[in-house]
């Protein structure tokens, strides 16, 4: 896991462009797991800058999602929509489809992750990472940290959320952490110098992947 400090967003949302795109240039076939929150801006600037081409190889899912009708307003997916996310010609699979209960959503997006993190060539994932260390939906000390599907959902007030599990993450071939403000420090200290459990602090998943970037504004490499 590699520290970088730089003062905006800029450096790391280069970096995972030119990765996606290097690897779409080899004829990979490539899985690009998408977050929301704050990210949701550098994945619309990264999406728009892989040619039309290279995204026929591309397959993109959502890393979580929070339960709800389809295109409620504090869907992922919808937030990501309406920045003006375009998937060109990838593939991009959606956690909410109308007419599903919570349970058949999370067995669906279960079943749909399992074979393309188990069949894409390469996995590069985009997280952002909470102020209390979750990333994914995966919030300390949840049932989402002791769960042993590929897709797990459970209720964490004010949001229903479907997220992809450890077992999923652990496919990952490389990550891009983008985490930025004050909030952030305590768990971007906690990341970078302690060695926690997952229950205490989820984001500590990086350090077993076997690359992991984390671009913030406030530390750096020890």
């Amino acid at each position: 896991m590699q520290f970088v400090k730089t003062d905006g967003w800029e450096a790391g949302t280069s970096a995972l462009s030119q990765r996606l795109k290097q690897e779409l240039k080899q004829g990979e076939h490539v899985l690009w797991l998408v977050c929301g929150g704050s990210n949701i801006a550098a994945a619309v600037r990264v999406m728009d800058s892989i040619p039309q081409e290279a995204s026929k190889q591309l397959s993109i899912f959502l890393t979580d999602e929070r339960y709800g009708a389809v295109g409620h307003t504090d869907s992922n997916a919808r937030q990501l929509h309406d920045a003006g996310f375009q998937p060109k010609d990838a593939i991009f699979v959606p956690v909410l489809e109308p007419g599903f209960t919570l349970e058949e959503t999370q067995e669906r997006y279960s079943e749909a992750s399992k074979r393309a993190l188990e069949h894409a060539d390469v996995v590069i994932a985009q997280f952002g990472i909470g102020p209390d260390g979750h990333i994914a939906g995966i919030l300390p000390h949840s049932p989402a940290v002791t769960a042993d599907e590929w897709v797990t959902a459970y209720d964490a007030p004010p949001y229903t959320r479907v997220t992809l599990t450890f077992l999923a993450l652990r496919h990952i071939t490389a990550a891009y952490a983008m985490v930025f403000g004050d909030a952030k420090h305590r768990a971007l200290q906690q990341l970078r110098d302690e060695d926690l459990s997952l229950a205490d602090e989820p984001s500590q998943i990086l350090k077993a992947l076997p690359e992991a970037y984390v671009y913030n504004d406030q530390l750096g490499a020890t």
